[in-house]
């Protein structure tokens, strides 16, 4: 499973596990990860999960918005960048850590599912193994 870890000053971690095909971060409440920091857009970033053209691995796609104050991946302006194990994501003051325990294999995560919308897939809750 991947993670979103936003780094705090004191040092301990708030995880965002990604279970959700898409993760819009901004100042807005309805936003999945809601910012209260003046230099983040009220709709400033999308994290989307989506299988590789191959349909072999999932791959985390992070999009700027046309946020005022840009997103930043590493450091460096992204418009849109494939997330990989490490990469650090800044939005506003914010700073995040992106893991993928699994890099990617389809395999090692959640099964998922077409729907009738092409590129659009979900995931469903498996029963547990005895």
């Amino acid at each position: 499973m991947a993670v979103l870890i936003q780094q705090t000053n004191t040092g301990a971690g708030i995880k965002f596990p990604i279970e959700k095909q898409q993760i819009v971060f901004g100042r807005e409440e309805n936003c999945e990860v809601s910012l209260d920091d003046d230099l983040v857009s009220a709709r400033h970033a999308v994290l989307e999960v989506m299988l590789n053209p191959a349909g072999d691995q999932i791959e985390y796609v992070l999009e700027d918005k046309a946020s005022t104050n840009h997103t930043y991946v590493n450091d460096e302006i992204i418009s849109l960048h494939r997330l990989k194990d490490g990469d650090v994501i800044r939005i506003g003051k914010n700073h995040f850590r992106f893991e993928d325990e699994t890099k990617g294999d389809l395999a090692a995560t959640a099964k998922l599912h077409r729907t009738w919308i092409p590129g659009v897939f979900y995931t469903k809750a498996g029963k547990k193994k005895k």
